[in-house]
């Protein structure tokens, strides 16, 4: 038995629940292609001109990220309990497979899903007129912290999803963790314009360093808003710094999610 024995067809199993149907498709896409083609020229029309030398839109679509790719990721921990509860999740145990892939692979497939809806995100902004500027190392920094951060959510998703048994309740913890950091992370205005206290907590959300990493990569330092978060560093010091964070959100939250996966399934 190796590592990887498994993987494949867990990982394939993932990525046909969440594409498998005309209707499950839709639901991955809707909410970027709202939020991109509709919501945010509004919001850009209203408050467009808040900050000079920035275009808003691209702002706010990038801001569309750390909002949609996350809230995804939590929503998935309710595969996790269908298969806990009503699904398959006994037979996987008896395969022949090592048991730590089994949360690995629906990282992967979470991970996938995330990636489609990133492309489809800046696609969709670039044809409705955002204005990026990027190059190779910056869109690398970019596309690290999105899928930092989705594996970091999904990871705690997960953990949830095997520590608690009323699925209700996991239900009330997909808007409180997958979108509520996204209106202190600086999606729609900077952090500057938050309380202070609220300010303070904001800076350090991984969300928040996550979406600074999208702007710097996608948009440019001068953009980004990472001197707010580091005020002795900035350009690519602060973004090593906050790709860092996100780094480690995501290294904690699998890591509890391994430990939550062994607990449930070892009696």
């Amino acid at each position: 038995m190796t590592v990887t024995d498994g993987f494949a067809p867990l990982y394939r199993r993932r990525v046909s629940i969440a594409t498998k149907t005309p209707l499950a498709i839709a639901g991955q896409t809707i909410t970027p292609v709202l939020w991109v083609l509709v919501v945010g020229p509004a919001l850009a029309a209203v408050f467009g001109g808040f900050a000079h030398g920035v275009d808003y839109y691209s702002y706010l679509a990038l801001g569309q990220i750390v909002f949609v790719l996350p809230f995804s990721a939590m929503f998935a921990g309710l595969t996790v309990i269908f298969d806990r509860d009503w699904g398959i999740l006994r037979e996987f145990l008896v395969a022949p497979i090592r048991r730590s892939v089994i949360p690995v692979a629906n990282t992967a497939a979470v991970l996938t899903v995330g990636a489609a809806q990133f492309i489809l995100i800046i696609g969709l902004a670039v044809a409705r007129g955002a204005h990026f500027h990027t190059n190779a190392p910056r869109l690398t920094v970019a596309v690290a912290a999105a899928a930092l951060l989705t594996a970091g959510v999904y990871g705690l998703a997960e953990y949830l999803a095997y520590t608690i048994s009323q699925p209700q309740v996991f239900g009330t913890l997909i808007p409180a963790i997958g979108a509520t950091p996204y209106a202190l992370c600086g999606a729609l205005y900077p952090i500057s314009a938050l309380p202070p206290g609220i300010k303070q907590v904001a800076m350090v959300l991984p969300w928040t360093q996550c979406l600074d990493l999208l702007r710097f990569g996608l948009m440019g330092n001068a953009a980004s808003g990472l001197d707010q978060i580091w005020p002795l560093h900035n350009g690519w010091p602060a973004a090593m710094l906050s790709l860092t964070v996100v780094a480690l959100f995501a290294a904690l939250t699998q890591g509890l999610a391994q430990h939550g996966f062994k607990k449930a399934t070892v009696k």
